[in-house]
């Protein structure tokens, strides 16, 4: 039998993926769709409210780490392939574990490292299989100049690859 835990992340995890614009205060159960920031928003909303202690966590990634195609990462030229990502941390039984529900299961065709049939006892799969740095989200200062116009254009470019 499923956990609480584990139930939970499914429902987050289920939410397509798609970059798009961040609004805190339209965070809800009901969202459509989202990228880092909505789901591990939505996701810490939906385990407090269960009585886990959730953490919030920044991780510094490589977009070039993931299957993404060359075309598409060239959107970004002024900008670094480099940038945060939003994901969680969990206590499990006096243990912190990281949760990530970023990737829904659809992207494993995509070959995305997506977390599948998850114990909820130990950290799901992280954003990329690449070096990553992780950061306690109040403690997070690194600043990481990304040009809107060439991130709304990379967005736009890999939500269609995605979503192909």
């Amino acid at each position: 039998m499923k956990s609480k835990l584990v139930k939970i992340f499914e429902k987050v995890q289920k939410i397509p993926y798609k970059v798009c614009k961040f609004e805190k205060e339209k965070i809800k159960g009901n969202l459509k769709f989202g990228d880092c920031r909505h789901k591990s928003l939505l996701l810490k909303q939906l385990l407090e409210k269960e009585g886990y202690e959730v953490k919030e966590l920044k991780v510094v990634f490589d977009w070039r780490d993931l299957p993404i195609p060359k075309e598409i990462l060239s959107f970004l030229k002024k900008s670094p392939t480099v940038w945060p990502h939003d994901l969680l941390k969990v206590k499990v039984k006096n243990k912190w574990i990281k949760v990530d529900s970023t990737w829904n299961l659809e992207l494993r065709k995509k070959r995305f490292p997506v977390t599948k049939n998850w114990d909820g006892k130990r950290d799901t799969k992280q954003v990329t299989e690449g070096k990553l740095k992780f950061y306690d989200k109040e403690k997070f200062t690194r600043k990481i100049m990304i040009d809107k116009e060439e991130a709304r254009d990379f967005a736009e470019e890999l939500n269609n690859f995605l979503s192909e």
